[in-house]
């Protein structure tokens, strides 16, 4: 027996709404012009008008799919064997020794990181500290040029002082003397100000400089307790596989 269902183009589930949209485009298929030239078409499209009143009926509808199933047997289940495979212990020693290397070598990421992190910090502080000593050199040439110009004005004012001296010849020589006398003190006493301004000058470039020294050696003796913590955590890694030990 033909399915109605596969006649009309309609799955088992269809509704009457579906049922009667397939059998109106089917019966749109034969116009009278295809039915008097075509062989067969007639017979084609009375076929489609039975199935469709079967299933339109919904008694003869129920009919039918018991027609079906009776025509239908169903096959015979075939028996699922399920087998499993038992994991050998060598496949769980290279597992667990994966897992292992996966762990060591994301530590030896973390480790490397942390290094090249402490070594830009240090790279740095070094940059830092070399650039502080340079305008601290440059600080100091600025003080010595300057002292320099100063000495230079002092000696020029003292040179004119004493040609105005020697000018000044043909008035009272003791008055003469006491000015010349004078400002020879007075150019001794700037000159001995000038003196005590270069000795302090390099007296703080000293300070300083034993200061930048210092903090130099601290920051290399820092960076040496690093690296040796470094070594130490490296040691403890290949012994016993963890950071500290």
């Amino acid at each position: 027996m033909r399915s109605a269902y596969l006649v009309l183009g309609v799955p088992g589930d269809a509704n009457r709404e579906e049922i009667e949209a397939a059998f109106r485009r089917a019966e749109a298929q034969f116009p009278r012009e295809r039915l008097a030239q075509e062989e067969g078409a007639l017979a084609r499209l009375g076929e489609i008008r039975s199935a469709y009143q079967v299933l339109n009926d919904p008694d003869s509808r129920a009919a039918h799919d018991r027609k079906l199933q009776a025509q239908v047997r169903p096959p015979p289940r075939p028996r699922t064997v399920v087998l499993t495979e038992e994991v050998s212990p060598l496949r769980k020693w290279i597992v667990a020794g994966v897992w292992l290397l996966v762990v060591m070598l994301a530590s030896g990421i973390y480790l490397s990181h942390r290094n090249a992190e402490a070594r830009r910090l240090a790279a740095v502080q070094e940059a830092a500290e070399r650039k502080a000593a340079e305008r601290e050199a440059e600080t100091r040439r600025q003080e010595q040029d300057r002292l320099a110009a100063e000495r230079a004005s002092l000696a020029a004012r003292a040179e004119a002082n004493e040609r105005r001296l020697l000018a000044d010849i043909n008035g009272s020589r003791a008055v003469a003397t006491q000015r010349m006398q004078e400002a020879a003190m007075l150019q001794v006493q700037r000159q001995e100000q000038a003196e005590a301004r270069r000795r302090e000058s390099e007296r703080l470039y000293e300070e300083r400089r034993a200061t930048l020294e210092s903090r130099q050696a601290a920051a290399e003796a820092q960076r040496r307790v690093e690296r040796d913590k470094q070594r130490v955590r490296e040691l403890c890694w290949r012994t016993y596989g963890r950071p500290d030990c």
